[in-house]
């Protein structure tokens, strides 16, 4: 079915289902925005029903949507600074970065738009790699879902979720502006505005954002700066609830994100961090998202039909062969302008869940329904180089993706104290690739080819657990789940260039085991949870690089790999006005038995690359003289091998962004800075030699000055 076609019939059954009659049900109301304090009940609802998130036998993080991340000019990493045994890897450019949770992740770069192997999520509706991160504008929180959560949420969802929640149009009235100016050209301008458009019936919300900041790493080849960054969203909101026992939510986002950066820099360079390149990097994403959610509340049941379309473009221009490594690894440079590449990656998505679940109260709580999903992706590259047959040419690559599911989730309450749960998702899914190449002449290359391929599988995911309420206020658990990460074709087709097909890799499997417990104490002025877990990972989706090749050329390989460890968290008010949250976590991990990727110098026993062994954050907050207030949050993030054989080592860095600002009911004027110690983090390596590696560079210290007006 084409996409416009399954888009058309699922809107005729969303308004069908909408029309269906049934006696009124009480409505609670899960989304309220009322500011999120530490002590306050966490309420999440990435698992498909509204539940206090310290009932729940799953290790799962929180981030408030008046913090800190909401704001970030890097907002990927931004989700990891609060979340124990979660990391950020990218390549400072749109659409490649990536999440891993517990060790568990792509551990390279996307092969193609779907490998994620985290799952990224706006309210509810997956996105793919190229859609992460979304917009972080206008949000109430961040919910980080830690462990196999494919049951509910699909596939790819192999070490964990993270789904934004973004505010909704409930009638309270709102209006408001807020502008920031900083330094090295940071500015931010926002507008949002919210009420009832009809009262008790027709609610709306409409929010938008500019910001950015200029560029500071110097091209020592071309001059000027790269790190430039230019950021801009928009969404809107209409909630329609005629009746109390239903509720359709129409939301329509639009974000763009650019960014100069050249995720190729030379860490051995004597001034690092400076660029090599060519050109200025220009790498750009428009992303547009529209959801549709209807629900209604019969007498022992909600029926909630869930319809999500984006479509994602990518376009970049970059200089594939920095001369500061050429010259570090080879011992020359590349003619200039000889290897650059141009490219556009679409990513054209569409989902239709239908499912059925218990009403909140219930004892028994339980969720069953089906969903499809559908992702057209298409990528065009021209390429030129003066060293690689695989980056010369014209590359044309179509890679289409189905996955039908049927999913059921139940808790059930043995005694007053005991709990069991379960849930099982049976799913098809089914890739095709078509991709043609055209060579330019450079040695090595044909001058055509053409390939077709397909590929399907039929798996089962799943979990059990156990929990037992031993007072009120504390609670232990215990859970096996079993993950998935689908197959895939890679989407460079790299192959083609020297006349073989592309050939996909292989699914990832998974059994976690996972033990935690949680806890209200001190009359509810401290709350803390923590959990052990151990992952058992088969064909785990790695890259290898072969360093011993001219060009030192990648390969996506599948290699078994088991991590295990324990994170902890905490939240306390210390006094009525300062509160405090902290999170620990560690997680030790290793390559299995080596036996296809020697030629790569993996060995049994390696570190799994981009899996740091310890994390650990701290956030305070503290109010003074009644309207002043003071925040601060800190970060640690340990060592990260670079690669599958463990000849590079990203280093460990600190970050630490403070707030301090005044406010009453209309107006607030604060000054802020982040990454105070100006500590630039490294969110990716690769190796060229034993003396030579590159990385991807995040941003420097940012300072300055905000006010808002409510009306």
């Amino acid at each position: 079915m084409k996409t416009s076609q399954a888009l058309a019939a699922s809107l005729a059954l969303s308004v069908t289902f909408a029309g269906m009659s049934g006696p009124a049900a009480s409505q609670e109301e899960a989304g309220k925005s009322d500011e999120v304090t530490v002590l306050d009940t966490i309420v999440i609802t990435g698992l498909k029903g509204t539940d206090a998130a310290k009932e729940l036998p799953v290790s799962v993080s929180v981030i408030p949507g008046n913090g800190q991340a909401s704001d970030a000019i890097d907002p990927g990493a931004a989700i990891t600074r609060a979340t124990p045994n979660v990391y950020f890897g990218g390549f400072a450019q749109p659409g490649v970065d990536f999440v891993s949770m517990r060790g568990i992740g792509p551990l390279g770069q996307p092969s193609n738009s779907l490998d994620n192997s985290v799952g990224f999520s706006t309210n509810g509706a997956a996105t793919s790699a190229f859609g992460f991160p979304p917009s972080l504008l206008d949000i109430e929180r961040i919910e980080v879902i830690r462990g196999p959560q494919g049951t509910l949420f699909g596939r790819n969802a192999l070490g964990g979720v993270v789904n934004v929640v973004t505010r909704p149009a409930d009638g309270e009235r709102e209006l408001k502006i807020r502008g920031e100016v900083g330094n090295d050209g940071h500015h931010l301008a926002e507008f949002t505005a919210g009420g009832w458009l009809r009262e008790n019936v027709l609610a709306g919300r409409f929010a938008a954002r500019l910001n950015g900041v200029s560029g500071t790493i110097p091209n020592v080849l071309v001059g000027g700066k790269e790190g430039d960054t230019r950021l801009a969203a928009a969404r809107g909101t209409l909630s329609y609830t005629p009746t109390d026992d239903l509720r359709v939510n129409l939301i329509l986002g639009f974000d763009t994100e650019q960014r100069h950066s050249n995720y190729n820099m030379l860490l051995e360079t004597p001034n690092f961090p400076a660029s090599g390149a060519d050109i200025i990097p220009d790498n750009r994403r428009k992303r547009g998202e529209a959801t549709l959610e209807i629900q209604r509340d019969l007498e022992a049941i909600r029926l909630t039909s869930l319809t999500n379309f984006q479509r994602i473009q990518l376009d970049g221009k970059v200089d594939t062969a920095d001369d500061l490594v050429f010259q570090a690894v080879y011992g020359f440079t590349p003619p200039h302008g000889a290897d650059i590449s141009l490219s556009r990656d679409t990513d054209t998505i569409f989902s239709q869940e239908f499912r059925l679940s218990s009403l909140e109260g219930e004892p028994t709580k339980w969720v069953a329904g089906v969903n499809y999903f559908h992702s057209s992706y298409s990528s065009d590259r021209d390429q030129v180089s003066s060293y690689s047959p695989y980056s010369a040419g014209l590359f044309d690559t179509r890679i289409r993706s189905h996955t039908l599911a049927a999913f059921g989730d139940v808790t059930v309450p043995l005694t007053e104290a005991f709990k069991v749960s379960g849930g099982l998702r049976a799913a098809h899914d089914r890739q095709s690739l078509d991709s043609d190449y055209t060579g330019i002449g450079f040695p090595g290359t044909v001058g055509g080819y053409a390939q077709k391929s397909d590929i399907s599988d039929t798996y089962l995911t799943g979990r059990v657990a156990v929990s037992y309420d031993w007072t009120p206020d504390v609670m232990t658990y215990a859970s096996v789940s079993r993950g998935y990460a689908s197959a895939g074709f890679e989407r460079y087709t790299l192959n083609n260039a020297v006349g073989r097909d592309s050939l996909p890799f292989r699914p990832s499997t998974g059994w976690t085991y996972e033990a935690g417990a949680k806890a209200d104490l001190l009359d509810n002025r401290l709350s803390l949870s923590g959990s052990v877990f151990f992952n058992d990972i088969r064909d785990g989706q790695l890259v290898g690089y072969d360093i011993a090749s001219f060009p030192v050329t990648f390969q996506f390989v599948n290699q078994d790999y088991q991590t295990y460890g324990f994170e902890i968290e905490a939240r306390a008010e210390i006094l009525p006005d300062l509160h405090v949250g902290a999170g620990i976590g560690l997680t030790r991990s290793r390559l299995g038995d080596v036996t296809d990727t020697a030629a790569f110098g993996a060995q049994t026993g390696n570190r799994v690359p981009n899996s740091p062994d310890f994390t650990a954050n701290l956030d305070v907050s503290y109010r003074f003289l009644e309207n002043f207030y003071a925040t601060a949050q800190y970060q640690y993030v340990g060592t990260r091998a670079m690669e599958i054989a463990n000849t590079g080592t990203l280093p460990a860095y600190h970050m630490v962004n403070a707030k301090v600002g005044w406010n009453n009911a209309d107006w607030e004027v604060y000054g802020f800075v982040n990454n105070l110690l100006d500590e630039r983090p490294l969110n990716f390596g690769a190796t060229y030699s034993p003396t030579a590696h590159s990385v991807a560079v995040g941003p420097g210290r940012t300072f300055g000055l905000g006010m808002s007006r409510s009306f």
